[in-house]
């Protein structure tokens, strides 16, 4: 398991993005990258945005044939509108991406220090360690 803790700030999204594609380079699963990385700016975004407290935990966790990553923050209220809005609404799509792109995706209880309230989290599909999905 991979862990980063960030303050939450305009610059978290990009700043988890950047680490999971860390991970996921170093440890030969490129081919989830572009979607896993996707998917993480989501989940961030929300909780840099509509989240409480001042800091938010990343879990990267790769146990085959499966990759979960997890986005906790200081919350419990938890997300809404996991299906892609009509029109050209410029906010309201984060779930939605996640649910398209990833196999699933869900909350989860807070860490147990009682830090973060809930987490969101999303799974790709692997293959072995080829990094190829399923």
């Amino acid at each position: 398991m991979y862990t980063l803790q960030s303050t939450r700030r305009a610059t978290s999204p990009k700043i988890c993005r950047d680490f999971v594609a860390c991970v996921l380079n170093s440890v030969g699963h490129e081919d989830l990258v572009e979607t896993a990385t996707a998917c993480t700016s989501e989940l961030a975004t929300n909780a840099y945005l509509h989240a409480e407290g001042d800091s938010l935990m990343l879990r990267v966790m790769i146990e085959q044939p499966r990759l979960r990553i997890s986005v906790y923050d200081a919350s419990s209220e938890l997300p809404t509108g996991a299906c892609l809005p009509a029109g050209d609404r410029m906010y309201g799509r984060g779930l939605g991406v996640v649910a398209a792109l990833a196999d699933e995706w869900g909350t989860a209880d807070g860490d147990p220090a009682g830090m973060y309230a809930k987490g969101v989290w999303f799974e790709l599909r692997t293959r072995g360690g080829s990094g190829e999905r399923a």
